[in-house]
């Protein structure tokens, strides 16, 4: 604190002489490299340090403010290792959205010969391949053991099932007594069942998981590339030139507070209420875009945009307050999108009807009923929108997804509760510098971000992965045993993106812009 008492004294000495270190007059006619080098003499003697932030004080009176970690006056092996393995969480993070491009050409261009949405069969059989595995000729003793494996359920919302006296497939296989039976054997137990023919609501394609995966991908490139860029300035800090105009705004900077607004914010906004009008349990409203404006209310306190905001108090001040609450706000909202949103993704919403029953259809439909045409449509539990278990480390990315709201929740709130607690506790305190001093976000929202973004990852890609060449078209099936009538649901096996209908290119871009 001595030296930022020496920097103000010196400062104020230098205004009561008429001397701001270069007002406008004197600066244009100050020898370039007069004024380069007199520069960097103000640099050197007359930057202001505080247990928040160091600043680099400009002759024109506006401040290059940096957080106080990672500084580039201390050499610290600990600085230098947190920026390594920043960038290379960034490889990491910005190498996985070039995984999930790829995937998602691969999955757009799958081969749908036999299985478009515009095939009179696609009713019935979906994008699945129930057709050609139901038209095998069954065992009856595998089918009489399988149907006992079926009813051996180990989650919790086949048991559901059970009880209500329906037979769910859901998984690609099951293991018994040493024997695994795959997908296609079990579909082959219900041949000449009768296949009730049915349209998918809306609600049907919500999140997957890979979606997620782009979504919290995105958001730890926006984080840890402010974090590296931030840091690179730093590394250069005396040939920074902190003028205070939108020119010093990078492509990098430029890039990410346009995507921030466009994405995060605006278009985010537009989904979660379009989501409020028309709740459903399987929504695609991302649950990290609060990170990204948690971001941009940090960004502006730093270089280069408290340059710039520098010459503008009014709208800094304004800013200040606006990003903050918007950020609040928008977590708040979240909250309530996992509530009502997630229920399927998170098996907490019971079985719901997902599917409309074409009656028109059934009497033409493949095998025999014991039931009417009217029962079978009338069924909800026969129509619902049954969840499809892959792959037990796929179950463990929606998981992931929620330890990692959590995290940064915890990170994020963190500097209210001190600045409020610092205020209640003591006098003479403003909230403002208070919130500044404990917030840990400039630092450990990239740190965090970066790590549990790269876990996630690495399970995402070995998820993808494995199942890419593992899967063929399986879906949730459900059998009423008693009507001899069996209904099959949409295959998420390509996570929707082979099917050309229900708005793919939407769905894509709010996973690539955290809406």
């Amino acid at each position: 604190m001595a030296r930022y008492e020496s920097y103000r004294d010196n400062h104020s000495h230098s205004r009561h002489h008429g001397d701001r270190h270069g007002s406008r007059h004197h600066h244009h006619h100050r020898p370039r490299d007069h004024h380069r080098s007199h520069h960097s003499h103000n640099r050197n003697h007359y930057t202001a340090y505080d247990p928040v932030q160091y600043s680099y004080a400009r002759s024109y009176g506006v401040e290059c403010k940096f957080p106080r970690f990672p500084s580039h006056e201390r050499f610290s092996s600990i600085r230098y290792t947190v920026i390594v393995l920043s960038c290379l969480f960034l490889l990491v993070a910005v190498a996985s959205q070039i995984v999930i491009l790829v995937f998602t050409i691969k999955f757009i261009n799958t081969d749908n010969t036999g299985f478009e949405p515009e095939n009179p069969n696609f009713a019935l059989f979906k994008n699945s391949r129930f057709e050609e595995c139901a038209a095998l000729t069954p065992d009856p003793a595998n089918c009489t053991a399988i149907v006992d494996i079926l009813r051996n359920a180990p989650y919790e919302l086949d048991k559901e099932y059970l009880r209500r006296g329906y037979t769910p497939i859901s998984s690609q296989w099951r293991s018994h007594q040493d024997t695994d039976y795959d997908w296609c054997t079990f579909a082959s137990c219900f041949h000449g069942f009768k296949v009730v023919p049915s349209n998918p609501r809306d609600s049907i394609i919500g999140q997957t998981n890979f979606g997620l995966w782009s979504s919290l991908n995105m958001s730890a490139i926006a984080f840890l590339l402010t974090f590296v860029k931030r840091n690179w300035d730093v590394s250069r800090g005396k040939q920074i030139e902190c003028e205070g105009r939108l020119k010093e705004l990078g492509v990098i900077e430029w890039g990410i507070l346009i995507y921030s607004v466009c994405g995060p914010i605006v278009w985010w906004w537009v989904s979660f209420i379009r989501f409020a009008i028309n709740p459903v349990p399987n929504t695609t409203v991302s649950i990290f875009a609060w990170t990204t404006t948690w971001l941009l209310a940090s960004n502006i306190h730093y270089h280069p945009f408290s340059c710039i905001l520098g010459r503008r108090p009014g709208l800094k001040q304004f800013l200040s307050w606006l990003l903050p609450i918007l950020a609040f706000v928008q977590w708040c909202t979240t909250i309530y999108v996992l509530n009502v949103g997630w229920k399927e993704l998170l098996q907490a919403g019971g079985i719901s009807q997902g599917y409309d029953c074409v009656e028109s259809m059934i009497q033409d439909a493949p095998g025999t009923t014991k039931c009417t045409a009217e029962k079978l449509c009338s069924d909800s539990t026969l129509l619902s929108n049954m969840s499809f278990y892959w792959d037990f480390l796929e179950q463990g990315i929606v998981t992931s997804s929620i330890a990692i709201f959590v995290i940064l929740s915890i990170i994020a709130l963190q500097p209210f509760v001190f600045a409020t607690w610092r205020l209640l506790t003591a006098s003479g305190y403003s909230w403002g510098e208070q919130f500044q001093k404990g917030d840990l976000g400039p630092v450990a929202g990239p740190a965090f971000a970066g790590l549990l973004a790269t876990l996630v990852c690495g399970l995402s890609a070995t998820v993808l992965i494995k199942l890419s060449t593992a899967v063929d078209r399986e879906a949730p099936v459900v059998a009423d045993m008693a009507c001899t009538a069996v209904h099959v649901g949409l295959s998420d096996w390509r996570y929707y993106l082979d099917l050309s209908i229900y708005a793919r290119a939407l769905r894509i871009a709010e996973a690539w812009f955290n809406a």
